[in-house]
């Protein structure tokens, strides 16, 4: 077929802009589709109430970024959608721009970037809830289109390279932990191209090395600081268990998390392109592949860790486009695969924004309420109506606590694993669910009486959502 000749299929070569206009819906969708917030919209609601160099088991930077956005746009469901659409855009470009640098065409480059929509971490998880790993995954692109520039598009490298590459690799630091597994396959997979090679083996890799230092520092010191905090729930998540060869068992759910992360866009790949992927790959990211694999064996062996999810293994194998499309060759290219490729990949993203809407609007279809669906706006209303309107709130768990800050936006929230000292303010609002007392019983000595408000679900006639509040006089200011 030759490079570069989808000349005449406008929803081919038009696929950046159709991707941003993709991205705008999106953002419109969950503006307008529920006045809720999800879990992790949430827990970064009940995190911007202040800056610290640290909050919980994931580093601070999103929530940072976060900060800003709400400081720019008021603290509100546009400002929380438009910064993750802002970073899946970014996520799309930079794969973009990296596979054309790998393949030197850019109809291959556009392959791999609509193969993103087959990956359902990045097309429909991301959406549905996600931060850090969003974040991550954009982080990730940036730095391996540097990592592309200087390996085929730069002769001299200069010294603003060593700049970036610090101040990438220390945000991508500060966004997951899991990232250190990301930069070492990058470091090693560099260290084998001779190329990349020469540039890592410079002294002006101090200069990287001093940006990394002093922009990690405060975060550090706060990690040393918080140890317990920060792993406890990582830990939990990992299910370590010690027991002769419970490694195996880790071992058998990774390569299943990465099959099941990459399931779709493997079959779709091979079944049109088949014929066309005869070229060897890139060896970079061959390399890559393989060290992030074998880390994250010896990882399992190590740890005893027995449980992976598949969204764990979004930001080492999104990359996995890139690697496809290097590997087609584009004189056994048929146009006509290409046409049916990305009809495929627009069904998805029609498909991802009908679930999206469907499994709001329609509660009652799917017999089943998503957080989206909660009614807590009404509540909200009739918590006003019962004389609360701004205080202290002290909630049950952290989908109310998010939810009732984003309702009572001059009030300072507190909820488990996000507590807060109970400030001056004249009145406490108590709110837990009914059916999880538990919730409660921390302030129960606070508690005099009680009430419980209720509501429909939005969009749904099934069930009414029940919570318990106790609105108290905060008699002993700075408790």
């Amino acid at each position: 077929m030759g490079t570069d000749s989808v000349k005449n299929n406008a929803y081919i070569n038009n696929f950046l802009f159709i991707l941003f206009l993709y991205f705008f819906i999106h953002l419109l969708i969950r503006v307008f589709i529920s006045p809720n917030v999800g879990l992790d919209e949430a827990e970064q609601i009940l995190l911007t109430q202040s800056f610290a160099w640290g909050y919980n088991s994931q580093p601070p930077l999103y929530t940072w970024i976060q900060y800003v956005y709400f400081e720019l746009f008021g603290t509100n469901i546009f400002a929380l959608s438009l910064l993750k659409n802002t970073l899946l855009f970014l996520t799309y470009i930079f794969v973009y721009k990296s596979a054309k640098l790998a393949t030197k065409d850019s109809t291959l480059a556009l392959i791999a970037t609509a193969s993103l929509i087959l990956l359902p971490q990045i097309s429909w998880e991301s959406q549905r809830a996600l931060t850090h790993s969003v974040l991550l995954t954009s982080i990730s692109s940036m730095i391996i289109y540097v990592v592309f520039k200087i390996k085929y598009a730069v002769e001299k490298i200069h010294i603003g390279y060593y700049f970036l590459l610090g101040l990438l690799i220390s945000i991508g630091m500060l966004t997951k932990y899991s990232f250190s597994i990301f930069i070492f396959a990058v470091l090693i997979a560099s260290l084998l191209d001779a190329k990349l090679r020469s540039v890592i083996l410079k002294k002006e890799l101090l200069i990287t090395l001093s940006i990394i230092s002093v922009l990690l520092a405060p975060h550090v010191l706060w990690f040393i600081d918080n140890l317990t905090v920060v792993t406890s729930s990582t830990i939990g998540k990992l299910s370590p268990n010690k027991e002769t060869f419970s490694f195996v068992i880790g071992i058998v759910d990774l390569f299943k998390a990465i099959l099941a992360f990459l399931a779709p866009l493997l079959i779709v790949s091979i079944l049109i392109f088949r014929r066309s992927l005869t070229n060897s790959g890139n060896t970079f990211l061959f390399h890559f592949f393989i060290i992030v694999l074998i880390t994250l064996i010896l990882f399992t062996i190590i740890t005893g860790s027995t449980n992976f999810k598949d969204r764990w293994m979004q930001p080492y194998f999104f990359l996995m486009v890139i690697y496809i499309a290097s590997k087609i060759n584009v004189e056994n290219l048929k146009q006509m695969h290409i046409a049916l490729y990305f009809k495929i990949v627009y069904l998805f993203m029609f498909l991802i924004i009908s679930v999206l809407i469907v499994r709001v609007y329609f509660p009652d279809m799917t017999k089943r309420n998503s957080r989206l669906n909660y009614p807590f706006y009404t509540l909200s209303q009739q918590i006003k109506d019962l004389g609360f309107d701004q205080g202290f709130i002290i909630a049950g768990n952290k989908s109310i606590a998010g939810n009732m800050k984003l309702n009572f936006l001059d009030s300072t929230v507190s909820a488990t694993h996000f507590e807060k000292d109970i400030d001056n303010s004249k009145n406490i609002l108590i709110i837990w669910e009914k059916k999880f007392p538990a919730q409660a019983e921390k302030y129960k000595h606070l508690i005099k009486e009680q009430k419980i408000i209720q509501s429909k679900y939005l969009f749904s006639e099934r069930n009414d959502y029940k919570l318990n509040i106790a609105i108290v006089q905060n008699e002993n200011k700075g408790y």
